[in-house]
């Protein structure tokens, strides 16, 4: 008895569905063809890290991205240009790649940009250099002001100001506290003032992150007392309080291990300060802003050198 055999027709192989596709710059490459063929694979693992469809067949592509590592001694320079820009980075070894290829995906993806800060970094793609980064000069800074500013309760009471401070910099934002902020506004006979901020706060942003000088503005919070003359000797307004400040000013030498700035800083009380009457409470109140502009001195560690055995 015969035995019949059914030959079926081959399984239809499944189709990829289009998305981002990936493609080496062979005129611009320096790695192997193996390391070509893992690069891009790394790179498609970065799009799709960041939930976006991707196209491993190249067959069907929505978006194609055009990646380059141009090899130099042990340091290899990476660029991925495609539909969203372009965008550079640095490794200092092969096993770092991974790690610079997921931040500048990310920043392609989101717009953020590939600084410190930025956006693109997490606790699983931070690179040797970011951990260990390579600094000209210590961004920790102490520093000292002397300026002038004044006191305004409708009329205008000036005199000198001081005070200390520590700043700590990234690239684009600072962080900056300070104490014993000083206002003597006592150079006219007819008003006199002051106003002290025992602690502040400020959050600052640096217009041009890399350069030696940077235009910076910033805002933020302080505790302090201000109290100047009325409009006759024998009164006088006394408040204390939060305040609020905004301030602008030019940082240069941010290369180097010192600082010299100029700021304008201008403050805005949360309370309006009472008026006195031979020390009595009269039930009267004024807002009392102040404003200074002050010269700035600051200094920091020398540089250290840190070596990491691996």
């Amino acid at each position: 008895m015969a035995t019949l055999v059914s030959i079926g027709a081959p399984a239809a192989q499944p189709v990829e569905q289009p998305g981002i596709c990936v493609e080496i710059d062979p005129a611009r490459d320096t790695l192997t063809d193996a390391e070509r063929s893992a690069v891009r694979g790394l790179v498609l693992q970065a799009f799709a890290n960041e939930k976006q469809v991707v196209n491993s067949s190249g067959t069907a592509c929505i978006e194609t991205y055009a990646v380059s590592n141009i090899k130099l001694g042990n340091t290899i320079n990476v660029t991925i240009t495609g539909p969203r820009g372009q965008r550079t980075g640095r490794s200092t070894s092969l096993d770092d790649l991974p790690n610079v290829y997921s931040q500048m995906v990310r920043s392609l993806i989101t717009g953020a940009p590939m600084e410190t800060g930025g956006g693109t970094t997490d606790r699983t793609n931070v690179t040797k250099d970011q951990s260990a980064p390579r600094r000209v000069a210590a961004d920790s800074l102490k520093y000292v002001t002397l300026g002038y500013g004044g006191v305004i309760a409708g009329r205008f009471a000036y005199g000198p100001a001081f005070g200390f401070g520590y700043r700590k910099e990234l690239d684009r934002i600072g962080l900056d506290i300070s104490g014993a902020n000083i206002l003597l506004a006592n150079d006219n006979r007819d008003e006199y003032g002051y106003s002290m901020a025992l602690i502040k706060l400020l959050g600052l942003w640096y217009q041009d992150p890399i350069k030696d000088g940077s235009m910076y503005y910033g805002a933020g919070l302080s505790y302090g007392f201000i109290g100047t003359s009325g409009n006759d000797s024998n009164t006088a307004y006394f408040g204390s309080g939060l305040q609020g400040h905004a301030v602008a000013g030019y940082e240069a030498f941010r290369s180097s291990t010192i600082r010299g700035f100029v700021q304008l800083d201008v403050t805005l009380p949360f309370f309006k300060s009472d008026t006195r009457l031979d020390g009595s409470d009269t039930g009267g109140d004024k807002y009392t802003p102040t404003v200074t502009v002050q010269l700035g001195f600051g200094w920091g560690k020398s540089n250290v050198i840190r070596v990491i055995n691996e």
